[in-house]
């Protein structure tokens, strides 16, 4: 960081954003800012860096609020897909002779 950027914070309740999903958006962004994440009583605290000395720290924050949605959206699409995807899984895996349906489960 150079010393003429001053880095943006933005937070997020954590009553409605899983850490995951922060995690995952900060990643997301990497490429223009890192993030720090912090954690609080009631939210996440992350502090954005830009990368480059130019940038728009408010749209930083509109990029990471996005990002945060976007993948608030895949935690959850993930999360109710689930069970279906294991079906899915089994009964391809039930076809190839590679499951022995008379071994005992673990």
């Amino acid at each position: 960081m150079t010393a003429d950027v001053e880095p943006a914070t933005i937070t997020f309740d954590r009553a409605t954003v899983e850490l995951d999903a922060v995690q995952r958006a900060a990643y997301a962004v990497a490429a223009t800012m890192t993030v720090d994440i912090r954690v609080s009583a009631n939210e996440y605290v992350c502090t954005l860096f830009p990368r480059d000395a130019g940038a728009d720290l408010h749209d930083l924050q509109h990029q990471m609020r996005s990002e945060v949605i976007d993948q608030t959206l895949r935690v959850r699409i993930g999360q109710q897909t689930e069970p279906l995807r294991n079906l899915i899984f089994a009964l391809a895996f039930s076809q190839t002779g590679l499951a022995d349906p008379g071994a005992p489960e673990s």
